[in-house]
């Protein structure tokens, strides 16, 4: 079976790790009913290219610049991310948003920790994944409700994962979960990446007339 190619454009390690696991671990019902693997349809890559990121609280509005600028540099069907932290307190105005990740790096994990949990524990971890065909540009949204752990915990230091515990989990940050032995895998089934990036897929496979013949 010919796989179609999933140009997903990201220099992060940590997040390639991620998407892999995602189309490894992924499973769909067809129209038909049968059960359809993603890793016998998909076949991820991972171009390097920059970005664009113009910085706004409303990731699905990051997400599109992103999509498209990835596109114009590639011109070929691709998916870009983002993945960002909603304080409960500030969930209207999306706030920190697409504004978390300049956050974090500026302030590091102890600053960023200070800077936010004046405004109450509870937090929503967004992903909008995007993919863009050079027509459009479509976008799917995933999100993992949690509070945030009142030190940084674990070993994986991706991101914000240190300083978020996920309501489904048992207490530990995403970090702790996926530095253990096969936590990788247990992670991604909680995260709001693979909530957003399966909808993408299903999407994708939509567009496919063999898949689904019309």
């Amino acid at each position: 079976m010919k796989k179609t190619r999933v140009r997903y454009a990201t220099q992060s390690s940590f997040k390639q790790q991620e998407v892999k696991q995602i189309i490894l671990s992924t499973k769909f019902y067809n129209r038909f009913g049968a059960e359809v693997n993603a890793n016998d349809h998909f076949k991820v890559m991972f171009p390097k290219v920059s970005t664009n990121e113009p910085l706004e609280r409303n990731l699905e509005a990051m997400v599109r610049h992103k999509a498209i600028s990835a596109y114009q540099r590639i011109l070929e069907p691709c998916i870009v991310e983002h993945a960002g932290l909603i304080l409960e307190s500030y969930s209207e105005k999306s706030y920190p948003g697409g504004l978390t990740q300049p956050m974090w790096d500026a302030l590091g994990a102890e600053g960023f920790l200070s800077s936010v949990t004046w405004a109450g524990e509870k937090v929503t971890a967004r992903a909008v994944v995007g993919y863009c065909d050079g027509m459009n540009v479509n976008t799917f949204v995933g999100e993992t409700t949690g509070k945030f752990s009142q030190t940084p915990r674990g070993a994986r230091e991706f991101y914000w994962d240190t300083v978020f515990i996920p309501d489904t989990g048992d207490g530990r940050t995403y970090a702790e979960i996926s530095a253990e032995e096969g936590g990788l895998i247990e992670k991604v089934k909680l995260s709001q990446s693979r909530k957003a990036m399966v909808k993408c897929l299903e999407f994708m496979l939509g567009q496919d007339p063999i898949m689904f013949p019309r």
